[in-house]
This record gives structure tokens, C-alpha cells and sequence, in this order.
């Protein structure tokens, strides 16, 4: 950091959480995709972004107490969404055992369905931050 300029009592006081992004998994693919960069291997990266993802915790009375970390409240700059190519997601539900055309078929029946969008992560321009 001092090579680049860069003050670690400036950068933390910027950084609210220190931890964004850096969950267990997570944190691996990262390793995996700088290895990957570093080697100069060709790779694309695929992951899940949660709007709630990681919690803010605090202790009452003995027992931890959760609070969402709304991190995306002000949208997040490294991020080129597109839209065009959004897609249904299905979660949760159950298979059931139906008649179809060809006798009977499998069937995913009472999911709950989301909007997946795939964005790409700017990660070249992150070489420009001061």
C-alpha cells in the first residue's frame, strides 16, 4: 500500500466493511480467479450476488441478533447489468410424478420463481482507484 501511496487509516475509514465480499466460498472463487489471472489462464467466473448476503450481528442478552446489511443500497459501480439477458430462476417447490404426452413425467411444481440477471464486474477499472 505505501508503494502505491495508499494510507491504511484513510482506506479503512472509507471502507465501512472490511468484510464485503470476503465470505468463506466467495472468498476462495476470488483465490481461484487471481490464481487463474496471475497464470494468465483464459476463465470466466460465475457467482450469486444476494442483496442481504452478509448480516450485520450484534450480541442481546447472550443470543446473536442479525440485521441485514443492505451494501447494495447505493448500487455498486463495478457492475455492467444486463437486463437483456435476465432469466427465470426457480427455487424451492417439489417434483410430482404427472401424466404427460409420453406417460407419465417428473414435473417441478409450487416454486418460487426470481429474476436472474447476469452482470459483468469491471475488475479493469479497479486498477485505476487511487
Amino acid at each position: 500500500m505505501t508503494d502505491l501511496g495508499l494510507n491504511w487509516n484513510t482506506l479503512r475509514e472509507c471502507e465501512v466493511d472490511a468484510g464485503l465480499g470476503n465470505g468463506g466460498l466467495g472468498r476462495l472463487a476470488a483465490c481461484f480467479l487471481d490464481s487463474m489471472a496471475t497464470l494468465s489462464l483464459p476463465a470466466i467466473g460465475y457467482g450469486l450476488r444476494y442483496d442481504f448476503g452478509i448480516f450485520n450481528q450484534t450480541i442481546v442478552n447472550g443470543y446473536q441478533v442479525e440485521q441485514p446489511d443492505q451494501w447494495l443500497k447505493l448500487g455498486y459501480p463495478w457492475e455492467i447489468a444486463h437486463p437483456e439477458f435476465s432469466f427465470d430462476v426457480q427455487f424451492g417447490g417439489r417434483v410430482d410424478l404427472v401424466s404427460g404426452v409420453t406417460g407419465k413425467e417428473w414435473q417441478w411444481v409450487d416454486t418460487k420463481n426470481v429474476v436472474g440477471m447476469p452482470t459483468i464486474f469491471r475488475w479493469w477499472d479497479m486498477a485505476a482507484i487511487p
